[in-house]
């Protein structure tokens, strides 16, 4: 992992540069670093892992898909996580939304703030993106959802369905 195209640059907590939280656009480089982790987001959430679909997709995402981002979450310049946000429009919202697809933070720095720090500089790029309206993808009974809930994002009497296209 290197520095190219790193996204914001702070501290989460009082401290020096060991506290620098980034988000860095990552590439097929990086893809054995991301890998694990989305298998390891996709067993704690109790979705399938389809490993062809998946890593197609992170590597379509590395290879810079004008409809999506991928980034390493970097504390210190140590990938700790990775957060995926895909891009759309609606005219409800009037003009480009976005969705954080995937958040995933190793276990080992949960609890610290840092979720709520990847958030702010994910919201920044999608500011910086025109994006007008955010949706969090979350699964019902998630642990992070007060984190959700204290960065603004609200429920609503709505429910997304879907359908696979390719099956």
């Amino acid at each position: 992992m290197s520095d190219r195209d790193p996204v914001g640059s702070g501290s989460v907590a009082p401290g020096g540069p060991d506290d620098a939280l980034q988000l860095v656009r990552f590439t097929r480089a990086d893809l054995p670093l991301v890998g694990p982790m989305v298998r390891a987001y996709y067993l704690e959430d109790g979705h399938s892992f389809h490993e062809e679909r998946q890593l197609r997709a992170l590597a379509v995402l590395a290879d810079g898909e004008p409809l999506g981002r991928g980034w390493l979450i970097a504390l210190a310049g140590r990938p700790i996580g990775y957060l995926v946000l895909t891009l759309g429009f609606s005219v409800e919202a009037g003009g480009a939304e976005g969705c954080i697809d995937e958040f995933y933070l190793v276990p080992a720095v949960r609890g610290r703030g840092l979720g709520r720090r990847a958030l702010e500089l994910v919201e920044a790029e999608a500011r910086r993106l025109a994006v007008r309206r955010l949706f969090l993808e979350v699964e019902h009974g998630n642990r992070a959802l007060h984190l959700y809930r204290r960065a603004g994002y609200v429920d609503h009497q709505r429910f997304l369905i879907s359908k696979f296209l390719d099956r």
